[in-house]
């Protein structure tokens, strides 16, 4: 009796560790205003993370994310920048909610620079469902040599599904610049 009571102690820790591991936002508001995160080096990395859930990551339940001028950047030889706002990733989901981004820019600078912005996105078995996505005025720019620069807003990826949702993107600038650069905007995109 008292093995049996150990074991099942261990399967409900066991279970209850493994839950608390997925990011979950619901029934939130998030809101960032003028917010700046910079790094500059070489091999700078600057990641800037905005109502963001991971690992089997849900936003949802009628959360809003509102952003205004953010600004992301990494300056330097194979700096790396990543912006995420309102994005859920492994298994993410993004349903029920608002993402609103006015204004926001995510800069990488350098030889073999890369730059990666998601506004309303799902990665891996991504979901965005019965959801508003809005994202103006949004820059994204890689440059120097062998840069790259992805721009992704109100989508999802990997078997993505984008379901009964209204992405609106006024004004995105995705940009690379520099010898050997390339650049990949997606607007509105399930893969």
């Amino acid at each position: 009796m008292q093995a049996f009571r150990k074991s099942a102690l261990i399967v409900a820790l066991t279970l209850g560790a493994a839950g608390a591991m997925a990011g979950e936002i619901a029934n939130s508001v998030i809101n960032a205003n003028g917010t700046v995160n910079t790094s500059v080096g070489a091999n700078t990395k600057a990641y800037q993370n905005i109502g963001v859930a991971e690992g089997n990551g849900k936003i949802h339940n009628y959360s809003t994310v509102t952003v205004f001028g953010a600004n992301n950047s990494a300056v330097g030889l194979n700096a790396t920048a990543r912006q995420n706002i309102g994005h859920a990733t492994g298994n993410g989901e993004i349903s029920h909610t608002q993402v609103l981004a006015t204004g926001v820019s995510n800069v990488a600078a350098g030889a073999m620079s890369t730059a990666k912005q998601d506004i309303g996105f799902a990665n891996g078995n991504g979901k965005v469902q019965n959801s508003f996505i809005t994202a103006a005025g949004s820059v994204n720019t890689a440059a120097g040599f062998g840069a790259s620069a992805l721009q992704q807003i109100g989508g999802a990826s990997g078997n993505g599904v984008l379901r009964d949702a209204v992405v609106i993107s006024n004004g995105a600038v995705n940009t690379a610049g520099g010898f050997l650069s390339s650049a990949e905007q997606r607007i509105g995109v399930a893969r």
